[in-house]
């Protein structure tokens, strides 16, 4: 491996283990994937940091022939959070991985509410108390703005002070404006006014826990999945499914795609373009609906 690629490399690998808490062996693992990988590329003519996408799509298929599906996904995965980490160093401006899928890997469509389990869900919860309104608030704000969860958990008191469009830094560094529903807005203040200063936390932090530190991932997964089986949607409501639920109502709606991108924070179109399929079978009875010779007996 060249010593540049190899510099980065290092860099990734180091920060998987300290940063990203993942095993020393995955870090093994991963280096030996990118070592193969350069090697192919070089007797190519191609530095690995410098790999397009068509040889790095050849690659794929070519692993694709010779090892398992399970190797090439992970080989795969090593290139896709190298380049990520390269991107942000400034070694790579674009990330020639994006949209390469290993062979074998299908890409999982996103799982969604219908909208009225939506709306059981978010009406179930009262705000006479400060768990509820706290919980209400969460709900409203993951479903009206799509926000992934770790944005949500970085909210403080500032960013919701900012109107009905709030900032959110997310994936990468990358920043985007966000709505605030109407809903979300009357939860926010309820939690926010009546409610949160009674736990009277020491910081800024908007979502707090009955404690009154600062609520985790696990501590927003852990309300959702009270709230859910409370209302008979058990083990399928996730703030990830929150979020999608958001896009593929928007959709539905007849929502521009590009906006529904910006919402999210999605790099690509073709990831926002992953809903248009999800919404399939809404399109579907649209058209059973409303074209006058799509109805079974139409002449």
């Amino acid at each position: 491996m060249d010593p540049a690629s190899e510099a980065v490399v290092d860099e990734y690998l180091t920060l998987l283990v300290v940063a990203a808490d993942r095993s020393e062996l995955t870090a093994i693992a991963y280096r030996s994937d990118l070592e193969a990988v350069a090697t192919w590329l070089e007797a190519r003519g191609s530095r690995l940091l410098d790999a397009s996408p068509a040889l790095l799509r050849s690659w794929v298929d070519a692993a694709g022939r010779e090892r398992s599906p399970r190797g090439v996904q992970r080989a795969a995965s090593a290139l896709r959070g190298l380049f990520r980490y390269a991107q942000r160093v400034g070694a790579r401006a674009d990330d020639p991985m994006e949209g390469i899928h290993a062979p074998g890997t299908a890409v999982a469509l996103p799982r969604a509410l219908a909208r009225d389990e939506v709306e059981r869900l978010i009406e179930s919860v009262g705000t006479a108390d400060v768990a509820g309104a706290r919980d209400r608030a969460i709900l409203e704000v993951l479903y009206g703005s799509g926000v992934r969860v770790s944005e949500l958990c970085g909210f403080t008191l500032d960013t919701i002070a900012q109107g009905r469009w709030v900032p959110v830094v997310g994936k990468r560094g990358r920043e985007r404006l966000v709505p605030i529903s109407a809903p979300a807005r009357d939860a926010l203040e309820q939690w926010v006014v009546r409610w949160r200063p009674q736990l009277a936390p020491k910081h800024r932090m908007l979502f707090v826990n009955l404690r009154g530190a600062p609520i985790t991932r696990q501590g927003v997964w852990l309300v959702l999945k009270q709230r859910a089986s409370r209302v008979g949607l058990g083990d399928r409501v996730s703030p990830h499914v929150l979020r999608h639920s958001l896009a593929v109502h928007m959709v539905e709606a007849g929502a521009d795609l590009r906006v529904v991108q910006e919402i999210l924070g999605h790099a690509s179109l073709a990831t926002t373009e992953l809903y248009t399929k999800v919404s399939e079978g809404h399109v579907d009875a649209v058209y059973q609906r409303a074209h006058p010779r799509a109805r079974a007996g139409s002449r």
